[in-house]
């Protein structure tokens, strides 16, 4: 309907006809709409009438255009209003107020209102907050009274009684405890409602809520704090059984459905009667088709936070969650029945839903172009739309599937009956058991065939550790693919199921996009500005990206070099991630710090529970205590534990002075350190080391000391002896003589840690290493991440996990391991040859060979 209505069409209907007759002269919408800066509330009705006029005569580019300039038209209404009513209640209790907005008191729109897609007749629905800090009304005279006077007030205004024109109607039942409050809360109030109190359809309902008039400041704040309530990380699928549960209710209850729970078939081929907003294959069920996506999935992907229906339904083809086709013909299937709904209200101003017979279906059918095929056509778009609908809130029916436990113990069959059973045992109600028996058969079926005793045990033992059981068996119901994810890690990996128990429900990062950039998975980390709120998403992310690219090495998706790689773009990405929430913690631009990765971090060769080897660097004019006060939140950012564990260790033990030095060190002390009082191994360190995030240009500039640290001419036979000296200390405090059938890669004679460090003496020389040890130190870092990852270390290569045999060869490990230990020692002895045997004395800084 983005065209403009003809006149004869306009005049067939009773209200339009009137309006026309009463406001020959009306202006244009552009006029209406800044006279509401300066109008008393008398005008209000007038201005509204001759709004709905030009509206219906105006020709607009396309029908999200209309619906958005109805909506603002209604925002500026309600702010105007809800100015007056300030006015009128405070100068009844004798409060001082600002002339135009007061500050403290919002008005959040719902519905049709937050989704910037009003009716022509809508209601509004609002909720109205106060911030109990700003509110210019003393605690004595009773805040929450006199916000919810001025929301009466308001409503008076838009709705008064008794009058024959109003502006809006106005429904406030949607907000907290409606039966039981004024019609104004305070925000501390609203948020312990919302996350401890509130029902499904209040979360619902909020997915469309903005801020429509008033402290729109205090009114979004309350909103960002809302949103871990709203856009849940996790992908809560129980939220289908809730939407539909309410669908079922509107259905069972609402008296505009009568007709249709009489039909035997509530599609039917005749247009009148059917219920354009709640019936069968309508505007309710494409809502709760987006709602429903958008609920689920909201918490991971920001881009389907959005509160108009069209747009989410754009945006969830563009995220691959429904089709293209899909979401194009539910869009038009929305417009159209829209068209048609708006159409019917203008008859007479009534806010009705219900195609019309009579007059009034002839006035309707002149303003949509009285198509011929008008009956088939809404038949048409009921189907399609009841069609996906259906799919999507599809119920599980009760399996008759039998599964065979006599081979099982007794305790593993009590275990198995409790799945079959609905999982009746780990907190289900007994009415949504049913959903879930075959989720249950088809685990017992996976847990029998692993052959491994204590197999229903620990699976067990995870499942009713579950905060939230439900949650987590609507997503394994829906996804049964996942159990394969969830099984072989508790089964084989501890690092795995330590993660699993720190966050349950990561396991849904596999129904995630697999050609998405990590920058786009991470987005969630900052949407919430609530600084704890961050620290717990930034776990998540990381939690979620390692089990991910665990279970890819493990299921042979990824090679052993490429894992290290990912682990590393993960570390450095949650260091980015890391510095913005510090930033914004500290309420600067940006933190002036670059930071050098050393070790696995620098070689781009993170494994699994590899720590950060991290040196904190800004410039020379940066302020001290800014400087100290990053890094302490850096740390706090990283190390400290939450719910979801920690992001990383985080080791700083190798900038200048150690533990005794200052943990933000300053470019010209670096330089002066590593060119003065440095010691060899120091710059055996320095010599993987690389940038690995923060202030580029700085960056560059680090890397620069590096170079001329690295290239500068030393003394090699004191830089040999010094190495030789650490080599002694690592060999005798951490190094063991290892048999080669017994797991223990990094810290073995001739193992990862030898590899490293004699490969990186070798750099501090820029003499070129012996050709042989690259693929050596290949070997060892595959050898470490399945050590690992499957929790092998001291073990025998006998007792690794039958499953990943082949996969890791063990039948030829031990020969290899052998092998390597013998030519890493061979190595080690001709890079230390000319040193002596016995203990040198302790080294001192750096001998530089003079020009």
């Amino acid at each position: 309907m983005p065209a403009a209505f003809s006149n004869e069409a306009l005049r067939q209907n009773p209200y339009l006809s009137d309006l026309a007759e009463r406001f020959p002269n009306s202006e244009t919408l552009e006029g209406l709409h800044s006279r509401l800066a300066t109008a008393e509330a008398e005008d209000l009705p007038q201005i509204k009438g001759q709004f709905s006029l030009g509206f219906a005569r105006t020709h607009f580019q396309d029908f999200d255009d209309m619906g958005r300039t109805w909506t603002v038209f209604a925002d500026a209404t309600i702010d105007r209003a809800l100015q007056l009513a300030w006015q009128i209640v405070g100068k009844r209790h004798k409060l001082v107020l600002p002339e135009t907005s007061v500050p403290g008191l919002f008005i959040l729109g719902l519905g049709k209102l937050g989704g910037f897609d009003l009716n022509f007749s809508s209601d509004i629905d609002l909720i109205a907050f106060y911030d109990a800090e700003t509110l210019p009304v003393p605690a004595h005279k009773g805040q929450a009274y006199i916000a919810s006077e001025v929301c009466k007030r308001l409503t008076q205004i838009l709705q008064p009684r008794n009058a024959p024109d109003f502006v809006w109607r106005v429904d406030w039942r949607l907000r907290p405890e409606s039966s039981g409050t004024g019609l104004a809360i305070s925000s501390a109030k609203a948020e312990t409602f919302y996350f401890f109190r509130s029902l499904p359809w209040h979360r619902l309902a909020l997915m469309k809520a903005r801020v429509v008039a008033g402290d729109v400041e205090a009114g979004q704040a309350l909103l960002n704090r809302l949103e871990p309530f709203i856009w849940r990380r996790n992908l809560d699928f129980t939220t289908l059984d809730e939407l539909a549960a309410l669908k079922t209710r509107i259905n069972n209850e609402h008296p505009g459905l009568e007709t249709e729970r009489a039909a035997p078939d509530p599609i039917t081929d005749a247009a009148v009667g059917f219920n354009l907003k709640l019936g069968r294959g309508g505007i309710r069920e494409i809502e709760f088709i987006a709602n429903a996506q958008q609920l689920i999935h909201g918490g991971k992907r920001p881009d389907l936070r959005v509160t108009n229906t069209r747009a989410a339904l754009s945006n969830l083809a563009q995220t691959e969650l429904i089709t293209q086709q899909d979401a194009d013909e539910l869009r038009a299937h929305y417009a159209y029945f829209r068209k048609v709904e708006n159409a019917v209200q203008m008859f007479r101003n009534e806010q009705t839903h219900i195609i019309p017979d009579g007059d009034a279906n002839v006035a309707m059918r002149a303003l949509i172009g009285d198509p011929e095929n008008f009956d088939k056509e809404i038949s048409t778009r009921r189907q399609e739309v009841h069609a996906r609908f259906s799919t999507l809130f599809r119920d599980n029916a009760q399996t008759e599937k039998t599964t065979n436990l006599s081979t099982l113990d007794e305790h593993a069959t009590l275990i198995a009956r409790s799945w079959t059973r609905g999982f009746q045992d780990h907190g289900v109600p007994a009415t949504s058991r049913h959903k879930y028996q075959e989720l249950g058969h088809n685990l017992v079926a996976r847990v029998q065939r692993l052959d491994r005793p204590d197999a229903f045990e620990r699976i067990d033992s995870f499942l009713k550790q579950l905060g939230r059981s439900e949650q987590y068996f609507a997503l394994l119901s829906r996804h049964p693919d996942l159990l394969d994810k969830l099984v072989s890690p508790l089964l084989h990996s501890p690092h795995m199921s330590e993660i699993l128990a720190q966050s349950p429900h990561i396991i849904d990062i596999f129904l995630s996009p697999e050609d998405s950039e990590l920058r786009e998975q991470s987005e969630f980390v900052l949407t919430s500005p609530d600084y704890e709120h961050r620290l717990e998403a930034l776990r998540r992310f990381v939690n979620e990206q390692l089990f991910l690219n665990y279970t890819h090495f493990l299921d042979g998706k990824t090679t052993a070099r490429g894992l290290q790689q990912k682990l590393t773009d993960i570390a450095e990405e949650t260091l980015t991630l890391s510095l913005r929430i510090v930033a914004d913690d500290l309420e600067v631009e940006s933190i002036p710090m670059t930071i050098l990765g050393l070790g696995k971090m620098g070689t781009r060769a993170m494994g699994p529970k590899s720590d950060l080897d991290l040196i904190f660097l800004f410039a020379d004019d940066c302020d001290p205590d800014l400087a100290a006060k990053a890094v302490r939140r850096m740390r706090t950012t990283l190390t400290t534990k939450l719910r979801e564990g920690i992001a990383y260790e985080l080791d700083t033990r190798l900038r200048p002075s150690g533990r005794s030095g200052p943990p933000a060190v300053k470019l010209s002390a670096f330089h002066d350190h590593h060119m003065n009082r440095a010691h060899s191994w120091e710059h055996i360190a320095l010599a993987p080391a690389r940038i690995v995030g923060g202030d580029e240009v700085l960056g560059s500039k680090v890397m620069a000391i590096k170079k001329e640290i690295l290239t500068r001419p030393r003394d090699t036979a004191a830089f040999k002896a010094d190495a030789y000296v650490m080599f002694q200390r690592l060999a005798e405090e951490r190094l063991k003589e290892t048999p080669p059938d017994i797991w223990r890669t990094k810290l073995r004679r001739g193992g990862l840690m030898e590899a490293d460090y004699i490969h990186a003496c070798f750099d501090v020389l820029a003499v070129k290493p012996p050709t042989e040890l690259a693929p050596i130190m290949e070997n060892w870092n595959e050898s470490i991440i399945w050590e690992r990852l499957l929790g092998l270390t001291g073990k025998p290569v006998s007792e690794t996990p039958a499953r990943f045999a082949q996969k890791i060869s063990i039948e030829t490990l031990p020969q290899l391991w052998a092998e390597q230990d013998k030519m890493i020692k061979e190595l080690t002895a001709k890079f230390f040859a000319d040193q002596k045997m016995s203990k040198s004395p302790a080294p001192g800084p750096v001998i530089w060979r003079k020009p």
